[in-house]
Order: structure tokens, then C-alpha cells, then sequence
């Protein structure tokens, strides 16, 4: 059995303009403080291996831990946040957001089915992809987004919502996956107030 931990990123900064926002002052510490947690669970970082998003607020979340442990950070191109429908801009993208979560995974354009799918068959790969982490992995920690979150939640439960919990900040689900089959352990810390997806 190989651990899976889905870590969202920090708090981002918001912004109608960048399409690739990295941390707010606040997600920086939420990153170092992240850092701190993770060295308690796991000692030295040993057995774990650490993969993100290719967004900025992911990799920012997760460089304090790969500085401490003083291990590559390697990039998983599949976990990135979901993408628009053509015609969305990146100033209505918020707006989009907001009113997809209430809506449902049937829904999805062929470009965001893909990008599911795309989601779960890196995850159940993950053992069989080389790595650059020397000795075995038992554990991989992916920081990644709300939606990428919500995503494998749902695939999981064969549930069509779209938002299935609200993951907070840093906030860590645990899957386990054996013999190609992922399994719920934990869902991280959920947010309460309302937020902005980013």
C-alpha cells in the first residue's frame, strides 16, 4: 500500500490579471508553519517523496518542506487546477468558479473530463513513475488545488457534486492506493468561511 497526501496550497494571491498567483504574505507562513507539521509526521522527510503542481501557490507551499528535507521538489503536470471553457476569462474566472461548484461532474467539458481523468490516472501511477528521491517511498505528499481535491474525492465515492468538502489552506487528505485502487483515509481540514477559489 503507498501513501497519497493531497496538500492545498497556501493562500494565494487574488488577482483578475496573473494567471499564476503565488503566495500572499499569510500563505507564506501557512507554507513554513506546513513545513513544521510535516517534519513532526514524518522525521527527516524519510520514505516520502514530494510532487506539485506546476502553479506557483503550489510549489511555494511546498518549498519550505523540500528545503528542510533537502529533497527535489518534482513537478506533476496533471494536478494543475482545473481549466476554464473557452470563452471564460481570466478576469470572469472567479465568478465561473463560484457557480461550478454547485453544479455537477456530468457537466464538464471534454477538455475538463480530460483533465480528470488526467488527474487520476497520475495518481494511480505514482509508484510506477521514477523518481528522483533515493531509497524506497512509502509516501507521496502532491500539493496541489481545491478543484484537483474535489476531483479524486469524487471519483472515489462515484459522486457526481462538484464540491464535495471544502479543503482549507495546507489542509491534508490522505488516500491510500493498492493494487490500482485509491481509497479515502482522511479528508484534511475543512474551511468554513467563505472564500474565493483560487
Amino acid at each position: 500500500m503507498h501513501e497519497i497526501v493531497l496538500i492545498r496550497h497556501g493562500e494565494a494571491a487574488k488577482s483578475p490579471t496573473d494567471d499564476d498567483p503565488g503566495l500572499t504574505a499569510l500563505g507564506h507562513k501557512q507554507a513554513e508553519q506546513l513545513a513544521g507539521h510535516l517534519n513532526v509526521l514524518y522525521p527527516g522527510g524519510q520514505g516520502v517523496r514530494l510532487m506539485s503542481s506546476p502553479k506557483s501557490r503550489a510549489r511555494q507551499t511546498a518549498e519550505p518542506i523540500a528545503s528542510l528535507w533537502q529533497k527535489p521538489l518534482e513537478q506533476l503536470n496533471d494536478v494543475i487546477e482545473i481549466p476554464s471553457p473557452e470563452g471564460v476569462s481570466l478576469a470572469q474566472r472567479g465568478d465561473w468558479i463560484q457557480a461550478f461548484l454547485n453544479s455537477n461532474w456530468n457537466d464538464l467539458t471534454v477538455a475538463q473530463h480530460a483533465w480528470r481523468n488526467g488527474i487520476i490516472r497520475a495518481l494511480k501511477s505514482i509508484e510506477s513513475r521514477p523518481t528522483q528521491t533515493s531509497g524506497p517511498v512509502e509516501t507521496t505528499l502532491v500539493f496541489c488545488h481545491f478543484m484537483v481535491i474535489n476531483a479524486v474525492i469524487a471519483e472515489i465515492r462515484q459522486d457526481a457534486r462538484i464540491a464535495q468538502f471544502r479543503p482549507d489552506y495546507t489542509s491534508q487528505t490522505r488516500l491510500s492506493l493498492d493494487n490500482d485502487v485509491l481509497t479515502i483515509v482522511e479528508l484534511g481540514l475543512e474551511r468554513h468561511a467563505p472564500h474565493r477559489i483560487q
